[in-house]
C-alpha cells in the first residue's frame, strides 16, 4: 500500500512538471510522516498521507492531509484551501486562510451513512452500500490530490467540456466504443499483448481525470446557484463528486447519469490530450 502511494505521489509530481506547472517554490508530498512548515519557509503545496501537517509559515496554494489533521498556527498563511480527510483542521487565532476549510472524519461520515442507509437494508444492499462508499472515498482522495497538485489539466478539460459539450460527448462515446477493439487487436501480436496493461492504465486514468473534471463543473454550477460563487477548485470538485455519488443512488437513471459523466469526461480528456492542449 505504501509503495503504491509513493508511486502515485511521484506520478502526480511528474505530471505537474510536464504540464508546465513549475513554480519558484516547491511542493511537499509525504507518506506516513509529519510535516512542519517553519515560520520563515514558503512552499507551493503540502500533501501528507498518514501524518499531521503543522503550518507556521506560508503555503501559497493548498494544504491536503489524508489520514491526519492540519494545524495552522497564528503565523500560518495559506493561499488556497485546507482539506483534512480523516482528521480535523485546527485554526489558530490570526491564521490567514484565503480558501476554504473542509473536514471529512469519522463523525460526519458516520452521520452521512446513517442518513443514507435505512434500517430495513439487509444482505447485498449493505454490501453494495459499503462498497460504493469505499469507492467514493478512494476517488475523493485521488481527486483531492490531483486538484491540489496539478489543477491545470482539470481546468483545461473542464473548459473543453463546457465550451464543446456536443463534441466532447461524441468523442467520448467513440473512445468508449474503440477500447475493446483496440484490446483485441493488441492481443493478436506478442508485442501487443504487452501493451494491453498500458491501454488499461491509460483508460482508467482518462476516466478518472474526466470524471473529476465533470464533477468540478457540476460543483461549480450548483454552488453558484445556492450561494455566492466560490473560486475554489477543491471545493467545486468535492461537492461535485458528492452530488454525483448521491445521484448514483437514484433508481434506473442514476447509473445512466454517471455513464454520461464518464463519456463527457473521456471526450474532454481525449480532445485536450489529458489537459495538456487547450481547444
Amino acid at each position: 500500500m505504501k509503495r503504491g502511494l509513493n508511486c502515485l505521489a511521484a506520478l502526480l509530481m511528474l505530471l505537474g512538471l510536464t504540464t508546465g506547472a513549475a513554480a519558484e517554490t516547491t511542493s511537499i508530498v509525504k507518506i506516513n510522516s509529519d510535516v512542519v512548515i517553519e515560520e520563515s519557509v514558503k512552499v507551493q503545496n503540502v500533501v501528507v498521507f498518514g501524518g499531521q501537517i503543522t503550518v507556521n509559515g506560508t503555503v501559497e496554494q493548498n494544504v491536503v492531509v489524508i489520514g491526519g489533521s492540519a494545524v495552522l498556527t497564528r503565523t500560518a498563511v495559506v493561499g488556497g484551501d485546507v482539506v483534512a480527510l480523516g482528521g480535523i483542521v485546527a485554526l489558530g487565532n490570526g491564521a490567514d486562510v484565503r480558501g476554504t476549510l473542509t473536514e471529512i472524519n469519522s463523525s460526519n461520515i458516520s452521520d452521512a451513512i446513517s442518513d443514507l442507509l435505512s434500517d430495513d437494508w439487509e444482505g447485498w444492499s449493505w454490501l453494495f452500500a459499503i462498497f460504493s462508499a469505499v469507492v467514493f472515498m478512494a476517488i475523493l482522495v485521488i481527486a483531492m490530490m490531483i486538484v491540489a497538485l496539478i489543477p491545470k489539466p482539470i481546468i483545461v478539460i473542464s473548459e473543453c467540456i463546457t465550451q464543446h459539450t456536443y463534441r466532447a460527448s461524441i468523442v467520448g462515446f467513440v473512445g468508449l466504443l474503440v477500447i475493446a477493439p483496440i484490446a483485441v487487436l493488441l492481443a493478436l501480436s506478442v508485442i501487443g499483448i504487452v501493451l494491453i496493461p498500458l491501454e488499461i492504465v491509460l483508460v482508467v486514468c482518462a476516466a478518472v481525470f474526466g470524471f473529476i473534471a465533470v464533477a468540478q463543473i457540476l460543483g461549480e454550477r450548483v454552488l453558484s446557484r445556492i450561494r455566492r460563487p466560490n473560486n475554489s477548485l477543491i471545493r467545486h470538485t468535492f461537492w461535485g463528486l458528492l452530488i454525483l455519488w448521491f445521484i448514483g443512488w437514484i433508481p434506473y437513471v442514476g447509473w445512466m447519469i454517471k455513464v454520461l459523466a464518464i463519456v463527457l469526461g473521456l471526450g474532454g480528456v481525449i480532445i485536450t490530450r489529458f489537459g495538456t492542449k487547450k481547444v
